[in-house]
């Protein structure tokens, strides 16, 4: 573990890894602390092969979870969104869904996707009951997709309109329901940390190709909610998350000929907020655990935003990423750590993708301002 002052800013970074082999945390929006926030969940591709590792974050000491051997070339999609009522994660391979508990460090297979759809991410409820997956229609007989390299294949996958399913997990004894069937290309399905029975889902594609971006779901009853609906042409919303209360979604909205917005609406629709912002380059990423400061990943740094009781201040630079966004695992992906003082995020700056932690510090306007 390397320990460095930020060049901008000052701020302390901790670098995790340094292995030559790309090594990554998931999107931001999976919880891959666990062991009371001491350890970190990352994937790590090493020796020929992706594996699931595991970091203790004081004294950097990692560990090798997985078990694949050198030369498997099936892809392993590493969720490490971890169990909220016990130490297990979740990663899917050959389109089977695995448990796996992170103290035997044993798999159990969960669920195997319907033969003609790939399973796609998974996240835990909040009462640690159910995971919910995506079953998306096959379609790359017809359509040639690589979306983690620059989304190629992306506005072709979402005009397809492919049938999707929403599926629920039993994590006790295994096996799935589907919950929502939609012809219309859907991801990103994220429980609430706090609601069980309340979830969140989007129409990917294009942003300003999208008529409805952001959805909630009642899994009790089954009813289905367009969330924040769309108030004026080519009107881009996205990048959407749970605050840490489980009630409040976390969302960006690009208003074109006006500017750029923060927003945040409780999953019901009501008390909806949307703050002005400085205007940033795409890509972009957004995450926090409440509205009071939000970091972005846009550009080449981490950069932090402070709600002032109106909108938003100026951002400023928390330390610098350097990295790029061509893959997907490159992106920076930034998050808040759960007690709020540090941020987590990936770079590829040094020539392969690694982990970084930085310090928030106490007074975020003495951090310097953008530039640019």
């Amino acid at each position: 573990m390397k320990v460095y002052q930020d060049r901008v800013s000052g701020a302390t970074v901790r670098q995790l890894t340094s292995y030559l082999g790309d090594s990554y945390h998931a999107y931001f929006t999976n919880n891959g602390y666990w062991d009371n926030d001491k350890r970190l969940l990352f994937a790590s591709d090493r020796n020929n092969v992706s594996n699931l590792y595991s970091i203790e974050l004081e004294s950097g000491e990692i560990s090798r979870l997985t078990d694949y051997k050198p030369g498997y070339r099936t892809y392993v999609n590493f969720i490490n969104d971890v169990n909220p009522k016990r130490p297990e994660m979740y990663y899917m391979t050959e389109n089977v869904m695995y448990a796996y508990d992170l103290l035997t460090l044993e798999s159990r297979p969960l669920f195997k996707g319907p033969e003609g759809y790939n399973l796609e991410s998974g996240l835990v409820g909040a009462d640690g009951k159910y995971l919910y997956t995506t079953a998306i229609e096959d379609l790359s007989k017809r359509i040639y997709t690589n979306l983690g390299a620059s989304y190629v294949g992306f506005e072709e996958f979402f005009r397809a309109k492919p049938d999707c399913r929403i599926i629920r997990v039993d994590l006790e004894n295994g096996g799935g329901e589907v919950i929502y069937q939609d012809n219309c290309w859907i991801q990103h399905v994220n429980p609430s940390p706090t609601q069980p029975n309340m979830l969140t889902f989007c129409h990917e594609g294009p942003w300003d190709l999208v008529e409805q971006r952001m959805w909630t779901l009642d899994t009790n009853t089954g009813k289905v909610n367009a969330l924040r609906p769309r108030r004026m042409g080519n009107e881009q919303i996205g990048h959407e998350y749970w605050y840490a209360d489980g009630v409040k979604v976390g969302y960006q909205v690009h208003k074109p000929g006006i500017g750029t917005y923060f927003g945040v609406i409780d999953y019901d629709g009501s008390n909806e907020y949307e703050g002005l912002c400085v205007p940033f380059p795409s890509p972009d990423h957004i995450h926090s655990n409440d509205f009071n400061l939000i970091v972005s990943d846009a550009g080449s740094s981490i950069k932090l935003y402070r709600y002032n009781g109106v909108d938003f201040d100026e951002a400023r630079t928390l330390c610098m990423h350097d990295g790029s966004f061509f893959h997907q695992n490159h992106h920076p992906h930034p998050r808040f750590s759960n007690d709020g003082k540090q941020i987590l995020y990936n770079s590829n700056s040094t020539g392969y993708c690694n982990l970084y932690l930085v310090d928030i510090p106490e007074d975020v306007t003495a951090l310097p301002k953008v530039k640019g």
